[in-house]
């Protein structure tokens, strides 16, 4: 049996973690539906930098498939550099040679201590009493030794601490002289350019993606990174054609070989005030990339007919038989939280998930209030999303202080995201008072995803615009959770029963029809779970075997077509 090759490129840029992305897990859900086919090998081509979290992604979701990962040699210098500082600064710090032996003595006297009073409390006569008069002797003894010979040595520690502490604040007090004396002597454009240096290097030293200057260096690394690639794909000709998941990357364009760009959505240009405001020229940039990448494409996938007609046909003026609509596999994620073999009513289940939502509890923006919840059977509703202005999360959250406040549900809110990194999120929440209320579970293992849709009495999705039907209802019906959604097109066009959208969506652009949605669902949830499992059940069949089947006749006509053109005369 001939096996056929097929490339992937995936040009991430630097510090991205894939296993906490929705385009990462649908990368590991398609190459686990890959691995079941035996007639057809992918090579994943993706930068120097992106080895380690690729595999860290393939761990985590259980990749292990057959297939080749390639990247350049090398890393740029100053990435390494800045991976060696996180890597110091996340160190595990052990405890000091002083701390333990302090700790270990304290243990150890605690324990003969204990041991003389039990004595004392079970001796009945005086002779009784007489070895344990002698063991305080002997412990009062060795005190009063290691006094005498440890005092000395405590005196001298004390000095050289005191006279360490001493030389710090001299440093430090020359130091700011010094620099008063240069501040006094420097012109005002020396201090600015000194200014601007230190802010430009100091950045590095914080996350990236808000800050230009350090985005601008990135983007030079990619460009360099990207050529460096597409002269790895020149040379393997036995590749018959190669696919892009991402439309953010326009260097893919320029393989000579047939390709093949998947076109999610252009969120960016249904917002562009909402995303301007929250993320200034990141987004444009972003925005002006998918653009280039379109404009320079000629064969498409996407995920609904939605994006396919309303976006890339309607908006670019792309050829509608150059783009193929394959519609997601259900996201199943009941195996992370099933106890098998275990007929205990799902007691084990909710064990085990209690246990998981712990821990996911300790990852809250206020860790001091969810990290100490003893009891984690409390119920809450639960929206699992990254924090962009298309996902409609100020109106969830006016719709849950609703329902919180006036109609009394007695139920939190947990979302995935950073409100540190999303400012609307953080002043709502702040506006509300909320910070008990609303819980931000960040960077959740998938593990501890399933068990937070597990357990919770409801999951909402009120994104406002997706590149095709949310994860959202087959990740919460595959542990037996119900769903409420926003009405958008690509939800529409997959959920389709009249009887289902009408349980099951709300107006995404009105909190209180929202509200009154979420309320009737927390009161019929057994009703509403049972209308959708059947649903669940039909989209089931659908698995990501045929996924990758649908994406290998896309790869094969696009292949045929190139060698016709190719066989063509000029």
């Amino acid at each position: 049996m001939s096996v056929k090759r097929y490339g992937m490129y995936l040009a991430y840029p630097p510090t991205v973690d894939l296993r906490h992305d929705g385009l990462g897990r649908h990368l590991a859900s398609f190459l686990k539906g890959a691995a079941e086919r035996r007639d057809v090998h992918f090579v994943l081509l993706c930068p120097s930098w992106a080895r380690e979290g690729l595999q860290a992604l393939f761990k985590t979701e259980g990749v292990a498939g057959d297939f080749d990962l390639v990247t350049p040699s090398g890393k740029p210098v100053i990435l390494r550099w800045y991976e060696a500082f996180l890597r110091y600064r996340n160190r595990v710090r052990s405890r000091s040679l002083w701390y333990r032996i302090v700790s270990s003595a304290t243990q150890r006297l605690n324990w003969w201590v204990d041991h003389i009073e039990r004595r004392l409390g079970v001796a009945y006569s005086v002779a009784a009493l007489l070895p344990v008069l002698l063991e305080l002797a002997v412990l009062l003894a060795l005190l009063l030794l290691l006094a005498v010979i440890l005092g000395p040595i405590a005196l001298m520690v004390g000095l050289v601490g005191l006279a360490v502490i001493g030389i710090r604040r001299g440093l430090r007090a020359a130091t700011a002289l010094v620099r008063q004396e240069a501040a006094k002597r420097a012109t005002g454009a020396d201090v600015a350019v000194l200014q601007y240096i230190a802010s430009r290097f100091g950045s590095l030293l914080h996350p990236p993606k808000d800050n230009e200057w350090v985005l601008h260096l990135y983007k030079y690394m990619e460009e360099a990174e990207s050529e460096r690639m597409l002269r790895l794909i020149d040379g393997m000709q036995d590749v018959r054609a190669w696919y892009s998941p991402s439309a953010f990357w326009p260097a893919f364009n320029r393989i000579r070989a047939p390709r093949l760009m998947c076109v999610p959505d252009v969120v960016l240009s249904e917002f562009p005030a909402t995303f301007a405001k929250t993320g200034g020229s990141r987004y444009l940039k972003a925005f002006e990339a998918v653009e280039a990448a379109i404009y320079g494409g000629r064969n498409f996938v996407t995920y609904s007919d939605t994006i396919k007609y309303g976006t890339l046909v309607g908006r670019y003026g792309i050829r509608a038989e150059d783009v193929a609509t394959i519609r997601h596999a259900p996201s199943d994620l009941s195996r992370w939280v099933s106890a098998k073999d275990i007929a205990d009513g799902g007691a084990t289940e909710r064990y085990y998930c209690g246990t998981l939502i712990r821990s996911a509890l300790a990852k809250s923006t206020v860790p001091a209030y969810s990290g100490e919840f003893l009891n984690v059977s409390f119920k809450y509703l639960f929206y699992a999303s990254q924090f962009r202005p298309n996902k409609n999360l100020t109106m969830l959250i006016t719709a849950y202080e609703h329902l919180l406040r006036k109609r009394h549900i007695g139920h939190k809110l947990l979302l995935t995201g950073s409100p540190q990194e999303f400012q609307p999120v953080r002043e709502l929440i702040e506006k509300f008072s909320l910070q008990n209320d609303v819980l931000c579970l960040y960077r959740l293992p998938v593990q501890e995803l399933a068990a937070c849709y597990k357990l919770a009495d409801l999951a909402i999705n009120p994104s406002l615009s997706e590149g095709g039907c949310p994860f959202t209802f087959t990740e919460a019906l595959s542990v037996g959770t119900p769903v409420v959604m926003a009405r958008i097109a690509v939800s529409e066009e997959v959920l389709t029963d009249p009887e289902l959208q009408q349980a099951t969506f709300f107006d995404p652009y009105d909190w209180r029809d929202m509200a009154r949605r979420i309320e009737w669902a927390i009161g019929h949830r057994e009703e509403l779970l049972q209308l959708q499992s059947r649903t669940y059940t039909e989209l089931a069949r659908r698995t990501w075997s045929d996924v990758v089947d649908e994406h290998v006749e896309a790869f094969e006509r696009i292949a045929g077509d190139a060698a016709v053109q190719h066989l063509r005369p000029v």
